[in-house]
């Protein structure tokens, strides 16, 4: 098709038709080995842990989140303890001890230092996934036979990044921005667009700064296909990324904008596509098409858009967007529950919104904010602890394990039965941050708690040396404060404590798959869902 001309959307969708589509059934159930049951070797099923903590939550007083205030030895709260918490895809012993050896503000500024981490261990395990590091052509011409394998590589990498990577902090970062500019990988063929945007915009600046991350955003390929303004051409401005740039990306529902900056946003945005020249290196990469950018001038939240500004408009309109106080208050809100606390304290989220306008969201500096140490001292009277999504329950306790993940593929299998799978969620709002969503089905958990503590998940090993060396045995006095502390990263209440001790005092003595299915009831303790 010549440039000059300026075709319809229908038109223009068919250019992408010939790209194969993603099979409709991405994952199977991992294998079981011979007569296998969700039933542990002693005996108590799933269902039965539900019976195991029940008196715990119907009596008054039993155990709420963050029931049981982590600790120091002198009786404060262990504020490291909370920033490894927060901070990391999940509690180890081993980060523990070095977070505790640096101390508090040592800690958080080597991770936010992402950079200056070796991960060189993470840059091997990562060769088994090369899709990782090729453009939308390359996975085009290589992968059509199977678009799956580049959707499978990099659900796999997340997963395994949160296990084994060093950039704890950083991780975490990636998932929140992964939801917060969410792009569903469902939608084809987003398959050879999602791997270059995990690299290149997520990746790439989850710790820089928000406008950089903004425009890295929305010049982003797989931006441009998932809200369709790729489509967004003169005579027919598709208002779909318009609005949720303003909505979701950057303002927020009431920040202030009307209808009709949203209808002056994608005038603005016409001409914002995608490379269709499908023997050009930059095949499905983001590309300004002059003809098609509707001219004259524009108005949005009260500044003008010159006429004639073709694709300079887009960034001036960006610029506005990140620059805006409802921007700094609608990012500042959102990383703060991310990273402190679901319902946090009005002070705080202004105390962060001023660092964005005074920094020009600066993220780290936003960080910084947000986990002061005085604030994780509050924790849980003041600041409430916060429930673990599907992924943080599944990541944290393979750390805590010490598990190794070979093969992360018979994981997202669990991910997708507890709803979280890597990049799935349709909506452009990226997947919820809230008890409300994800606290009415624990079933999944124990499931997964269950076969993992028997090492029936293919590609995935729990180590009898590793877990012995971290408990200092299976003597079964003390034991569940052992398993509490080195690890759950002290999770439990006493009450709970004092539940698993009873089942390894009942089963004295005690015999490793014993010890594994006392771990696997204290990771399905009402307490251990928070963190």
């Amino acid at each position: 098709m010549n440039q000059t001309q300026i075709p319809n959307a229908r038109e223009l969708a068919t250019r992408l038709e010939r790209i194969p589509k993603s099979p409709e059934r991405l994952l199977e159930p991992p294998p079981l080995p011979a007569g296998a049951r969700i039933r542990t070797p002693s005996g108590l099923n799933r269902l039965d842990r539900r019976g195991l903590f029940a008196p715990l939550l119907a009596a008054p007083g039993g155990p709420q989140p963050g029931a049981s205030a982590r600790q120091a030895g002198n009786g404060a709260p262990d504020t490291v303890l909370e920033l490894v918490h927060r901070i990391t895809q999940g509690f180890s012993l081993a980060e523990y001890q070095r977070a505790k050896r640096l101390g508090y503000h040592a800690y958080l500024e080597e991770q936010l230092d992402h950079l200056s981490i070796d991960d060189s261990d993470m840059d091997a395990r990562l060769a088994n996934f090369p899709t990782l590091t090729q453009s939308p052509k390359e996975l085009v011409d290589a992968y059509s036979f199977d678009p799956a394998i580049p959707q499978l590589e990099l659900k796999g990498a997340m997963v395994v990044r949160a296990v084994h990577s060093k950039r704890q902090l950083f991780e975490r970062m990636c998932e929140f921005w992964t939801d917060h500019f969410n792009i569903n990988h469902n939608k084809d063929p987003e398959w050879a667009f999602k791997n270059e945007d995990d690299r290149e915009v997520i990746r790439k600046y989850a710790l820089a700064t928000f406008p950089e991350l903004l425009s890295a955003s929305a010049h982003s390929g797989a931006m441009m296909y998932y809200l369709d303004n790729w489509l967004n051409i003169v005579g027919t401005a598709q208002e779909n990324y318009a609005r949720e740039l303003m909505e979701l990306h950057t303002l927020g529902v009431n920040g202030g904008y009307t209808e009709t900056d949203v209808k002056e946003v994608a005038k603005v945005l016409t001409g914002w596509s995608l490379n269709l020249n499908s023997s050009s290196p930059n095949y499905l990469r983001f590309q300004f098409v002059r003809a098609w950018h509707q001219t004259g001038t524009k108005t949005v939240l009260g500044q003008t858009i010159p006429p004639f500004s073709y694709q300079q408009g887009g960034e001036q309109v960006l610029a506005i967007l990140s620059s805006h106080p409802s921007t700094a208050r609608h990012i500042a809100t959102k990383m703060t529950k991310w990273l402190l606390t679901e319902n946090p304290p009005q002070e705080i989220i202004d105390d962060v919104t001023a660092t964005y306008l005074a920094t020009g969201g600066d993220i780290k500096a936003m960080i910084r904010a947000i986990l002061r140490e005085e604030y994780l001292a509050q924790v849980p009277s003041a600041i409430a602890p916060k429930f673990r999504r599907p992924f943080h329950y599944v990541a944290s306790l393979l750390r805590g394990l010490e598990a190794e993940v070979y093969d992360p593929n018979a994981l997202l299998y669990f991910l997708s039965i507890m709803g979280h799978l890597p990049f799935d969620w349709h909506a452009p709002n990226g997947y919820p941050d809230s008890v409300n969503a994800w606290g009415r089905s624990l079933l999944p958990r124990w499931s997964f708690a269950s076969f993992l503590l028997l090492n029936y998940i293919p590609g995935v090993q729990v180590s009898l040396g590793k877990i012995l060396a971290l408990l200092g045995g299976f003597g079964a006095k003390g034991l569940a404060k052992r398993i509490d502390t080195r690890i759950l990263g002290r999770a439990l209440s006493p009450a709970e404590r004092k539940r698993v001790q009873a089942f390894l005092d009942a089963r004295a003595p005690l015999i490793w798959p014993e010890v594994y299915e006392a771990i696997g009831l204290a990771a399905s303790a009402p307490s251990y869902q928070w963190a």
